[in-house]
């Protein structure tokens, strides 16, 4: 008599280990997104010539942000871009928001940001591959 051979494992893209649901680095991604979009609105606010200036500027900049984010970066995006396509932005982005942030004295917290995004989607995107 033989025994029936056990059904393979099959293991979808996107699914977690049972070990932990949630990386640290996926939570770190975030938190350097949020500081992005901060550093890039405060220093537009400070770059700003008026007050109703600089808030104008702050908003579109935090707007802009956070619809690229959801629509493009964010893990649940529809139109969610690939490693590649999320480095680019992120490359690009980074020294942008580095360069305003160096015109408001905040060169230091923006290149701390921009590192923490290109190392920590780098981990997530390794960690779900490979």
């Amino acid at each position: 008599m033989s025994t029936p051979e056990p059904a393979p494992t099959v293991r979808h893209p996107g699914s977690e280990s049972s070990e932990s649901g949630l990386r640290w680095f996926a939570v770190a991604l975030l938190i350097g997104h949020l500081s992005l979009l901060t550093i890039g609105a405060v220093a537009l606010w400070r770059i700003g010539d008026g007050w109703w200036q600089g808030a104008v500027a702050a908003a579109a900049v935090a707007l802009a942000y956070a619809a690229l984010w959801r629509f493009l970066l964010a893990p649940g995006a529809k139109r969610h871009l690939g490693y590649r396509g999320r480095f680019t932005v992120n490359l690009v982005l980074g020294p942008i928001i580095v360069i305003l942030g160096s015109l408001a004295g905040l060169w230091l917290p923006g290149l701390l940001a921009a590192s923490t995004v290109l190392l920590c989607d780098a981990l997530n995107e390794r960690g779900l591959h490979g």
